[in-house]
């Protein structure tokens, strides 16, 4: 409704002019708005007011978003990673800086309202940020805090980093703000809106620093922490650098009183008055805050009304952020336990990167929602305030986290064992010999194994005798299978003697979803070998004709070129949750099983691979149902949607006076008119020829408008 003066006003005597002239008049003037707002003219012309200051501060904000959110994503996989915490403390550790964070933002605002200013307190406290940055990034070097790592070097950048984050956070904006000129609301809009692009901008470290993470190799790990927390520490240097570098240009707004600081004054003044007279039983005026007006004035009393209702507003938020925050620490741990997927030449997609996902949706969804959700929602006559946008979306909020504890379900039925029934054993073969291997046993019969690892083959549990031949002597063995279990028996040979290792696999212990897979390893030459990996700092040493644990031979997911002391060597992937059997053999080769397949879950839909295409076509098909139903219901009443003023109109009775700018409206064939708060609609007549006209005012401008063309849903 703002550019209602720019279309031709109606006659005072309520006439509406029906000539082919004027009609084509509004229609053209129409079409060459909505030409210049597609070309965004009037904002570049805005952006192009702001004072240089504003490149400076924007620049500041960007890199230190950037530092932030890049610092955050790997925070959680940190803790659990390279400090060995297990999930809850990890999690623990990642709120309590969260809410440090938030607890010092009060903290820095009192301070920025004290006769100190805010530009010293954004400088001073960007420091501290830089430093907290600095020790986070020198401590994750191996070895520096001890081996292995201690935490006392993470605790003290924690604490840097939030008193830093936490005592610029509400000065930035705020300074941003007393560079403009506070008459020009056009300029302060678009002062905001830029710096919300840029918060969200500078999100984007939340995709690049996990690939550091992981994709970078540096100081003998598979994982580079150095690396991850070292770029938000330069991001953040590089902040504060340009921070100082406009101070020539800065406007400097001196604080004409601590506002947190005589909030809380006056509520304890209002409070002790109303007591004080209630003890004497005298009356109070018609609210207790009105006890402090006398000595801070009736204006500051009612805002400080205005915040006790904006309060109880925001009374359930906390509960919001609880469960938001959870996809930094609790999501990201779940992730952990997923199957990462391909993302082409950046890599595979990492468990820290579950964060940037919150941003790239509500980039999308915002004008989603704005262009057709809400425009949908209003025709249907629906009065959607944003109280009733926050239950909605706490609602869904609660139900995300619903979906999650299914998904919690899957991923702990995704692991499968191998495993027997009871009373039953499985035993399999592992031929290390380049030629194959006849066995004889009354419980298993006659087989020859071949090069490499078998599969299991089950029988019955108690005594297990087998003879094994290859062409030279026979070789007898003689074990007890108990119940349940499961048992490799590995072949070699040692100075042209066949040698036959019994050895149980133990796969119970590892039955829980992880992020690491696991290695057991069996030398069949007669000599100590040690097997490494590259990138990683697994090291397995087996003696002769021996095999290493599982417990031994733990490695987070990722590819790995495994070398031999012997020379040998192999490149393989390693899956999160699975189990991996190798052998060297007698030409100093290895072997690979896969015993267990590992995490199956992927991040990106809950179910397997496949079920993404659908869940995406669910979702396509379920907004085009409900898109087409509301343009169905337009057409069906002959409405019209006017687009460019935000106005909604449906047919009904020639006249009706309205008073409400959220377009309450009824299903009994009146007229309705809907309109964004701020405006407010007097009139709508209708003539005979369908000229429409809206009359009414905006921002304390009375305006008239009219519209000329067939009804028009423009979804």
């Amino acid at each position: 409704l703002q550019r209602a003066a720019m279309y031709e006003p109606v006659p005072a005597d309520g006439s509406v002019p029906s000539t082919p002239e004027a009609s084509t008049h509004v229609q053209r003037s129409h079409d060459e708005e909505g030409r210049q707002d597609m070309c965004c003219k009037g904002r570049f012309k805005t952006l192009a007011k702001m004072p240089t200051s504003i490149a400076f501060i924007s620049g500041n904000e960007f890199c230190e978003r950037f530092s932030y959110y890049g610092f955050r994503a790997i925070l959680v996989i940190y803790f659990s990673r390279f400090l060995s915490w297990d999930d809850n403390q990890s999690n623990i550790m990642f709120n309590l800086f969260n809410m440090f964070n938030y607890l010092m933002s009060a903290f820095g605002g009192a301070l920025a309202d004290s006769p100190i200013g805010k530009y010293p307190i954004i400088v001073w406290f960007s420091v501290i940020y830089a430093a907290g940055n600095i020790v986070m990034a020198f401590t994750a070097i191996p070895g520096v805090t001890g081996t292995p790592p201690e935490s006392w070097g993470c605790i003290i950048g924690l604490m840097l980093v939030a008193l830093g984050t936490g005592g610029i956070k509400p000065c930035v904006s705020a300074f941003g703000g007393d560079q403009l000129d506070q008459s020009d609301k056009k300029l302060m809009r678009t002062y905001f809106a830029l710096y919300y692009f840029i918060i969200n901008a500078g999100s984007i470290s939340m995709l690049i620093t996990p690939m550091l993470r992981a994709r970078v190799a540096c100081f003998g790990q598979s994982e580079c922490y150095p690396l991850a927390f070292g770029l938000p520490a330069v991001l953040m240097v590089i902040a504060i650098l340009l921070f100082v570098a406009g101070r020539p240009r800065y406007h400097m707004v001196k604080p004409t009183r601590n506002v947190v600081v005589d909030t809380f004054k006056a509520v304890y003044l209002a409070i002790k008055l109303r007591y004080l007279r209630w003890r004497a039983g005298t009356e109070g005026g018609p609210s207790w805050l009105d006890y402090a007006a006398k000595d801070y004035g009736h204006e500051f009393v009612a805002d400080i009304k205005v915040l006790k209702r904006l309060l109880i507003v925001f009374l359930p938020t906390p509960l919001f952020w609880t469960l938001y925050d959870q996809q930094g620490s609790r999501w990201t741990l779940q992730a952990e336990k997923m199957k990462m997927f391909g993302m082409g030449a950046i890599g595979d997609f990492q468990p820290d990167m579950m964060q940037a996902a919150n941003t790239v949706l509500v980039l999308m969804m915002i004008p989603f929602f704005q262009r057709v959700v809400y425009p949908a929602v209003a025709a249907c006559g629906i009065n959607f305030t944003p109280l009733r946008r926050m239950t909605v979306g706490m609602v869904l909020c609660g139900v995300a986290f619903v979906v999650s504890g299914f998904v919690q379900l899957m991923i702990d039925d995704g692991v499968h064992m191998p495993g027997a029934a009871p009373g039953l054993s499985q035993i399999r073969f592992a031929n290390t010999l380049t030629v194959p291997v006849n066995v004889t046993s009354s419980m298993i019969g006659a087989l020859t194994v071949p090069q490499g690892i078998s599969s299991y083959t089950t029988v019955s549990s108690g005594l297990i005798n087998c003879t094994f031949t290859f062409g030279g002597a026979p070789v007898s063995l003689s074990q007890t299978a108990a119940s349940t279990a499961l048992y490799t028996v590995y072949l070699a040979q040692v100075a042209g003697v066949l040698q036959a290792v019994w050895s149980p696999d133990v796969f119970s212990s590892f039955a829980e979803p992880s992020n690491k897979g696991r290695l057991q390893f069996f030398n069949s030459l007669n000599e100590t070998v040690a097997l490494t990996s590259s990138p990683g700092d697994l090291s397995l040493t087996a003696g002769a004709l021996s095999v290493t644990s599982f417990s031994d031979g733990e490695i987070l997911s990722g590819d790995y070129t495994f070398r031999a002391s012997s020379g040998a060597a192999i490149d393989m992937h390693v899956v999160g949750g699975a189990l991996y059997t190798l052998a060297l053999d007698e030409n100093n080769r290895i072997q690979v099983a896969q015993d267990v397949a590992g995490n199956q879950v992927v991040p990106s839909c809950p179910g397997p691979p496949h079920h993404v295409p659908w869940c995406l076509a669910l979702m396509a098909g379920v907004c085009a149902l409900a898109v087409a139903a509301v343009c169905d219901r337009l057409r069906g009443r002959d409405s019209l949607l006017y687009h460019r003023s935000r106005i909604f109109v449906q047919r009904g009775a020639r006249e009706h006076e309205g008073r409400d700018a959220g377009g309450v409206a009824d299903d009994d064939g009146i007229w309705k008119c809907n309109c964004y708060p701020g405006c407010r609609v007097d009139r709508v007549l209708v003539a005979g020829d369908g000229v429409l006209r809206v009359c009414g005012h905006a921002r304390r401008r009375h305006f008239s408008l009219r519209a000329v063309g067939p009804p028009l849903c423009l979804f």
